[in-house]
């Protein structure tokens, strides 16, 4: 009977205690203390996930000009803006270029003034709403495809609000389209390291300069792979990804059917046979 007893007393103390803490106010989340997040969505894929700044890959086609969306947004602890926020967006300084330079081993270029126009520098995510967005106007005719371009962008100011740590800074790496660029199926060999016999569709080949193209095979490489094809002979060499790849004289690019056929070894006796097929604009 006294062990029932003081059964009976220890959970009479946990029901009162859990009680106690339901009525407890303080540890209730209250969403008038959370914090109102403002940054930059999206524009894209980022092109390598953990740098230092989010960068971003545009590339089109060679006319005078074309339109790009940039969207900011809002996110707090309620799902919409509970007033207009204005959101100041400006140039960031250069040093973010060569901090990404540093970071990523690149050699990226603050893009010419020339290249582009920004249509504001101010915009406002109203009341009730999550996003705003603003266009830039980019000039491909102008672009200079021998140089890796980038224009950085920078939230400086919100009316309201907290200004997001990893997004209020973005890159644009931002190019014309050069006639290698575009979607591909991707086939290997049976001797290919790694993934033998692979059959991916719609592979994008990106610009990366006027003779060069990048392909971001993760599941296949955890790399990015550069290929460069050369403009008179349309031999095709890797320049970039597993250190200094070896890269076989017989690897080009076919203008007429639109194929690129690539076999290299890296410097650790890994090999690789690949065929690209054309299939459409990325």
């Amino acid at each position: 009977m006294k062990k029932n007893i003081i059964k009976s007393l220890v959970l009479f103390l946990a029901v009162t205690s859990l009680t106690s803490c339901l009525k407890d106010d303080s540890l209730v989340l209250d969403p008038a203390k959370g914090v109102n997040v403002i940054e930059f969505a999206n524009p894209g894929q980022i092109n390598v996930i953990g740098s230092i700044y989010p960068l971003y890959v545009q590339s089109y086609a060679v006319v005078p000009e074309v339109t790009k969306t940039i969207t900011v947004s809002y996110s707090g602890p309620e799902t919409e803006a509970p007033e207009d926020i204005t959101v100041n967006i400006a140039l960031a300084p250069t040093s973010v270029i060569t901090e990404y330079n540093d970071n990523q081993h690149e050699a990226y270029e603050l893009m010419p003034a020339s290249n582009y126009t920004i249509t504001t520098t101010s915009v406002v995510i109203k009341k009730g709403t999550s996003k705003a967005s603003f266009n830039i106007l980019f000039k491909p005719t102008t672009f200079d495809l021998a140089k890796a371009l980038v224009l950085p962008l920078k939230i400086t100011s919100v009316s309201s609000g907290t200004i997001s740590g990893n997004f209020n800074t973005i890159l644009l790496n931002v190019g014309a389209k050069n006639r290698i660029d575009g979607l591909y199926s991707y086939k290997t060999s049976a001797t290919t390291y790694l993934v033998p016999n692979a059959d991916d569709k719609d592979v994008p080949l990106v610009t990366s300069g006027a003779n060069t193209v990048r392909t971001n095979l993760l599941n296949t490489y955890a790399n990015i792979i550069t290929y460069s094809i050369d403009p008179i002979t349309n031999k095709v060499t890797v320049v970039g990804g597993f250190g200094t790849p070896i890269t076989d004289p017989i690897s080009n690019y076919n203008p007429t059917t639109k194929v690129m056929y690539v076999k290299w070894v890296t410097t650790t006796g890994r090999n690789f046979e690949e065929t690209y097929t054309y299939t459409g604009v990325r």
